[in-house]
């Protein structure tokens, strides 16, 4: 399995982020009981988004892709 693009590599971390803040406020603040299982669901995303931000930025970039080491 190759790795995916950089480009689409942020896309998706950006999308786990959002949608783990969103989720996290709506389930916490919005309705007037907590919502446990959306608070859940957003930690679980914000997770993803850290863990996969933090790949991001350990992913060594080689100069030359056909270059053979």
């Amino acid at each position: 399995m190759k790795n995916p693009s950089p480009t689409k590599l942020k896309v998706i971390t950006i999308m786990f982020l959002v949608a783990g803040a969103w989720g996290l406020s709506m389930g916490m603040f919005f309705f007037p009981n907590p919502s446990f299982p959306l608070a859940a669901l957003g930690i679980v995303n914000l997770v993803l988004g850290i863990f996969l931000g933090f790949k991001q930025l350990k992913k060594e970039n080689s100069p030359d892709p056909k270059k053979r080491r």
